[in-house]
């Protein structure tokens, strides 16, 4: 598997298993079931919509020129990545709004919604915002703790943003074609 993927670690998935449940790691469950219900509560639609949504925010911050200026003038904090994390998520919130009221949601729209394929955008929603969160902000800076700093490879490197960023895309294509393909059965 390694030869495939080179920062694959089957020894750190096993350790998924030997979870510490101490304040930090329920915290970090408690956040994931939360944003897991957010998700299945937006259905389908609003799922591609806000995925799409991720992708336009992160090329719109990527290209931004302006962001030194921005940084001096709304001065949150010192460090230049707080700036372009708030960019970021500022981005992808009114690019969301504007996606969700234009016609772009009539045509993602699509009237069968599994709880499953609900569930499996939303994950991958979540994988690439995180993905995409920690790769903007220094290593240094995250601060993980033992029982979580094996999974950080597979979040906060460039690799894995390159992966994260291909999986959604191949996950809801793959999504249409299986409902393309049943759909012809009947």
């Amino acid at each position: 598997m390694e030869k495939y993927i080179p920062n694959f670690n089957l020894a750190a998935i096993t350790n998924l298993f030997n979870f510490n449940f101490g304040p930090s790691g329920l915290f970090a469950i408690l956040g994931l079931i939360f944003l897991l219900l957010y998700g299945l509560s937006l259905g389908r639609t609003r799922a591609l919509i806000s995925l799409l949504g991720i992708y336009i925010a992160y090329a719109i911050m990527s290209v931004f020129p302006y962001l030194d200026r921005l940084h001096e003038l709304i001065k949150i904090s010192p460090e230049l990545y707080i700036t372009r994390v708030g960019l970021f998520l500022f981005v992808y919130v009114l690019v969301f709004a504007v996606l969700n009221n234009s016609l772009v949601k009539s045509r993602l729209t699509i009237k069968e919604a599994s709880f499953l394929s609900v569930s499996i955008i939303s994950i991958m929603q979540l994988g690439l915002l995180i993905t995409i969160t920690t790769n903007i902000v220094p290593v240094s800076v995250l601060k993980i703790s033992g029982n979580l700093s094996y999974v950080s490879e597979y979040f906060s490197t460039h690799e894995a943003l390159f992966y994260w960023f291909l999986a959604p895309i191949a996950v809801v294509s793959f999504m249409r074609r299986n409902k393309k393909f049943r759909g012809s059965e009947d």
